[in-house]
């Protein structure tokens, strides 16, 4: 059983134009490639110098797939693909390419990791930040502000 950190701020929200609750996960770190290899060599008892060479080869070939158009499956977490960012047009001419947006890499989970989420974790609250209630409460009323973003705020 996973236990999942769980973290809400009072904050402004811009398309609400008002102060609201924002909960989320607490992420303690990223953790690098080098620490993925060093756990990965620590766990499977591989030489270094031959997993950072497996690794970069994996690595190569995910993205020469990725960028050819392969979707991309990793066992039971779920599966990466390309997706493309279009807009909607009125004329056959203005579709294809020139609808395209954007193009960005996406991650989709797995029947398998989705059952894990929904019922091997147990989800508990550490902190709800109220510090900035009062400041909202003023600029209600035309006093401030309203608490401008201090950085600390996932969104």
């Amino acid at each position: 059983m996973s236990v999942i950190n769980i973290k809400t701020n009072y904050q402004r929200v811009g398309y609400a134009e008002a102060m609201k609750y924002i909960t989320s996960t607490v992420r303690y770190s990223t953790i690098s490639q080098d620490d993925l290899i060093e756990y990965a060599c620590e766990n499977s008892g591989i030489p270094k110098a031959q997993m950072i060479s497996a690794f970069y080869a994996i690595m190569q070939q995910v993205q020469h797939f990725l960028m050819n158009g392969h979707s991309l499956k990793l066992g039971p977490l779920g599966y990466f693909f390309l997706s493309a960012d279009t807009k909607a047009v009125d004329e056959k001419s203005e579709a294809g390419v020139s609808a395209v947006k954007s193009l960005s890499l996406k991650f989709r989970q797995s029947k398998k990791m989705k059952e894990l989420l929904n019922s091997n974790v147990v989800l508990n609250n550490i902190s709800v930040s109220t510090a900035n209630m009062d400041d909202a409460e003023e600029d209600e009323t035309g006093g401030n502000d309203g608490g401008a973003d201090d950085g600390s705020s996932p969104l």
